[in-house]
């Protein structure tokens, strides 16, 4: 998932683009203005109960200098601590199965392919994942067989490249097993390649961070909690990167749930 606004049209394009050289030339002004002691947005609060399945996500988020849904979420899991933007979504959902089978659901990156979302810009639901496949190294991003339940059991950081609707190219991404117990287990998901723009970097290495934490609320019944971090906001509005993030996390929600949430009540 790479973490900046689309354009929807070859024009509008160019015309963002000028924009968003500018932003990004003042960005880093505003940056070291703000790093003399400038607060984290992680905190101690922990997330919220999961609504029942029948029920909406709950979906909070928060910038720095900005709208702030609530205490700051606690962070456990991410590595780092100094982001611009947080986005957390809590819901549950009904599936067959046992733990291991959801477990495996995040094995299979090549079922990411044409995964759908809201495009807040755009005003429509159109396709966000155009490629995604297993990989050995990110650095060759050869094409293998997803990923099977013992690899991803092995606590091992496993690769897999990934080109969205706002990717000039493939990128390379990190998933890895932080903890597993017989009721729950939680995955964290970071970009290790650079996403990049008319030659600049938009997202540096591990600068995305994501973690998933799924557990067993009952038979075939499943708590799912994720916090997506983003430690720059470059090329564009913080507003703009809140929604079009908010969008994309929700979009992995649905697609383990099974269902096409109403997005636009989450403004």
């Amino acid at each position: 998932m790479s973490a900046w606004p689309a354009c929807p049209s070859r024009r509008q394009c160019l015309g963002r683009a000028l924009g968003w050289l500018a932003g990004l030339a003042a960005a880093p002004l505003a940056r070291a203005a703000g790093d003399g002691g400038a607060p984290t947005l992680c905190g101690s609060a922990p997330p919220p109960p999961c609504p029942a399945p029948d029920q909406p996500a709950l979906v909070q988020t928060w910038l720095q200098a900005g709208r702030q849904d609530g205490p700051l979420p606690d962070c456990s899991g991410l590595r780092a601590r100094d982001f611009e933007l947080l986005v957390r979504v809590v819901g549950s959902y009904q599936a067959p199965g046992e733990l291991a089978d959801q477990l495996a659901r995040f094995g299979g990156v090549s079922h990411l392919k044409g995964l759908p979302y809201w495009s807040f810009t755009d005003g429509r639901r159109q396709v966000l994942v155009r490629e995604s496949y297993a990989v050995d190294r990110p650095t060759t991003l050869g094409p293998r067989p997803d990923f099977s339940l013992a690899e991803l059991r092995s606590g091992a950081e496993l690769y897999y490249a990934h080109s969205d609707n706002r990717s000039s190219s493939v990128v390379a991404y990190g998933m890895q097993l932080l903890q597993a117990t017989p009721d729950s287990f939680q995955l964290r998901i970071e970009n290790v390649g650079e996403v990049r723009f008319l030659g600049f970097t938009v997202v540096a290495s591990r600068e995305m961070q994501w973690v998933v934490t799924l557990e067993r609320l009952g038979p075939g019944r499943w708590g799912y909690r994720s916090l997506m971090g983003l430690r720059r906001l470059r090329m564009g509005r913080a507003e703009q990167h809140r929604l079009s993030n908010l969008s994309r996390c929700v979009a992995m929600f649905d697609l383990l749930a099974g269902r096409q949430t109403d997005i636009e009540g989450y403004r």
